[in-house]
Parts: C-alpha cells; sequence; structure tokens
C-alpha cells in the first residue's frame, strides 16, 4: 500500500500572522512614542514662551547660544530680590504663611488717623507700660487699651516658619483672628485625641533635656476643677524667666489645683516665661472658654504645647492650645503669641527692649 504525503501549512499560516501583528505592535509603540514626543516638545515651547514672556523677553530676542545670558542675569536678579525681601521678613521673626481673617461679628480692629489701632475693653489708659515680673493677678488691662499695628504684626511674625516647619504646622490652615489677636487653626478644628476620661488632678506633663517645658495636657473634669482660691504669688521661676515676663502656666490654675504639686522642680514644668499680654490678655480669654466648656459639657482633653523657634531659644514664641470635649459638641484650636505691646523680646536671652 502506498501513502501519499499530505503538506499542511497551517502553522507556517500562523508564524506568518505572528509576525505581521508584531510588526503592527512595533508600529504602534513608535506612533505613541513619537506623540509624547511631539506633545511634550508643544509643552516646551508653550513653557518657553510663557517663561521668556514673564520675564520680559520675546522667542525672538534669544537667536544666539549667547544670548540664554540675558535670561539668566534677569533670573538672578529676581533671585537676589526675593532673598532681599525674605531678609527683611525675618528680621521680626521669620513671618510663616497665613491668612488674616476679621471678626465679622465684632471687630476691634479699627482705622484712627491712617493707623490701625486695636481697641479693647478696658479702663482708661495709664501711664507707665513698662512691664514688670509681677503675677498676672495684679495685671492692669488699661495697659492695653490701644495696640498699635506695628505691635499687632508682631504678634503675626510669631509664628514663624521655622515654628510652622518644627512642629509640623507647615501644611495647616492658619488664619489670624483679629478680634482675639490669635492665630485659628483648621478652622478651629482640633484631631486630639482622646480615650477613656480620666478623673487624675493633675495634669501630663513634658520637658525637653534643657528643661524646657514641651507639652502639658489633661482631662479637666468638672468635679475636680478648684473649688478654693487657687491665686497665691507664684515663687517658682520658670527656665529662661527674666525681667518683664510672668510666670505664666501652661494647665491654668483655674482649670486645676496646682498646690498638690509639692517640689519646685514639679511646678517648673508647668511653668514658662510669659509676657504680661499673652498671659493675662490673649490666653486668659482662652483659659475662660474652656472653662465655661468644661461647666457645659463637663469632660473636655485639653493640651498646651509651647512653641519654640530653636534649640537656642528658652522662651515660647507661642502656644499652641488644643481642646475637644467628650461629646464632641466643644472643639478649639489656637495660637497664642508670646508677644508684649511696645516691646521687641530676644526668645534666647529674654531681654525685653522698648520698640522704637
Amino acid at each position: 500500500m502506498v501513502y501519499v504525503g499530505i503538506k499542511d501549512d497551517s502553522f507556517n499560516q500562523l508564524i506568518e500572522e505572528e509576525k505581521k501583528l508584531q510588526a503592527q505592535i512595533d508600529a504602534l509603540q513608535k506612533q505613541l512614542i513619537e506623540n509624547e514626543r511631539q506633545k511634550q516638545a508643544a509643552i516646551d515651547a508653550l513653557l518657553r514662551k510663557e517663561v521668556l514672556n514673564l520675564l520680559g523677553f520675546k522667542p525672538t530676542d534669544l537667536k544666539q547660544p549667547a544670548d540664554v545670558t540675558k535670561v539668566t542675569d534677569k533670573l538672578s536678579q529676581l533671585l537676589a530680590t526675593k532673598k532681599k525681601a525674605e531678609s527683611n521678613r525675618r528680621q521680626e521673626g521669620q513671618t510663616g504663611n497665613y491668612v488674616i481673617r476679621e471678626n465679622k461679628t465684632k471687630n476691634r480692629f479699627q482705622q484712627a488717623n491712617s493707623n490701625q489701632v486695636l481697641r479693647l475693653n478696658a479702663p482708661k489708659k495709664v501711664e507707665n507700660p513698662t512691664p514688670n515680673a509681677r503675677t498676672v493677678t495684679n495685671l492692669d488691662e488699661a495697659l492695653y487699651e490701644n495696640i498699635p499695628t506695628d505691635d499687632i504684626n508682631r504678634a503675626r511674625n510669631s509664628l514663624t516658619e521655622g515654628i510652622q516647619k518644627s512642629y509640623k504646622l507647615a501644611t495647616a490652615s492658619l488664619e489670624f483672628d483679629t478680634e482675639r489677636n490669635v492665630f485659628v487653626v483648621n478652622d478651629n478644628k482640633t484631631r486630639l485625641g482622646f480615650t477613656q476620661p480620666r478623673t487624675q488632678k493633675i495634669p501630663t506633663l513634658r520637658v525637653d533635656g534643657r528643661g524646657r517645658p514641651t507639652k502639658a495636657s489633661m482631662w479637666i473634669v468638672k468635679a475636680n476643677l478648684p473649688r478654693l482660691s487657687n491665686k497665691e504669688a507664684i515663687k517658682t521661676d520658670p527656665v529662661g524667666f527674666a525681667e518683664g515676663f510672668t510666670r505664666g502656666h501652661l494647665i491654668a490654675r483655674s482649670l486645676f489645683d496646682d498646690r498638690v504639686f509639692k517640689t519646685k522642680n514639679t511646678k517648673r514644668t508647668n511653668l514658662t516665661p510669659q509676657t504680661q499680654w499673652s498671659n493675662g490678655v490673649l490666653q486668659a480669654e482662652i483659659e475662660k472658654e474652656v472653662l465655661e466648656a468644661v461647666k457645659s459639657h463637663d469632660n473636655v482633653r485639653y493640651q498646651v504645647e509651647p512653641l519654640y523657634h530653636s534649640s537656642g531659644e528658652v522662651i515660647p514664641r507661642c502656644y499652641h492650645i488644643q481642646a475637644r470635649s467628650r461629646d464632641g459638641k466643644f472643639k478649639l484650636n489656637v495660637i497664642v503669641p508670646n508677644v508684649e505691646p511696645g516691646f521687641k523680646i530676644n526668645y534666647a536671652t529674654g531681654t525685653m527692649i522698648p520698640a522704637d
């Protein structure tokens, strides 16, 4: 029997089809690459045109490679101008980025003879406004009846770029409230954590290697609020204390009885050098708000964090104060400047001199 072989070309046909498909794929990839190149070239051309236009050049102004120096010289001038502006801005403490918000209901920031003035509810202004180291129980708020614009600017400048970066506030929403002269953080909302309320009567206090207080926090419970007068003269000097400052509590004595502290070292961890305006006016208003919240909501988580511009400074530039009631109905997130109207402060030495 003789078998006649039949040649089957189906396999070879499949190979040819595969080659054609691969060629089509390669062509499409090349086309995609070319499209991307053309798109990027168009973007580069448009960007070049816009940059040159911004710098005051026309594309026709750059005909030779040597003409590029015109652009670099212009950029160098702009960079020098920027550095000079930043240097001038940092003379008052390296101002950070924030917006200024005026209170819509009652704004005390008024115009008088082309000079903006902050008016506080206080008696007539008295003479000799030089600050001293007396406690804020003797504070005469008449000293702060009229706060000039320069002093308000010092309050704004207290929250420096260095502080914003160090304390992770650079990405926060910061608004300077001209009604209270404090910074409002993230629209007054806080992520301050809280667990089951603790009824201990003393705060949790932290200090760094230099002994500077870095954080104070506690649950403030209505049942633990001081029942007796808690305003004896403070004799313990905080780290960095100098003439002209008050002994400012992180957790106020209106919120807990600091007489439970047995040693000066323990007391010192809750104290920082604080100006009279910062302590007796700005922060005092915040503490009144917290106290009312405690009376209304009972358990309130409260935290105060002194903010230092650098490791070489012993006096805080500001105080970051956060609070949150257990029921979530009360929230507070502000930063209080540590400045004194009419004076410039060296936060490394504690020197306080009259402003020019």
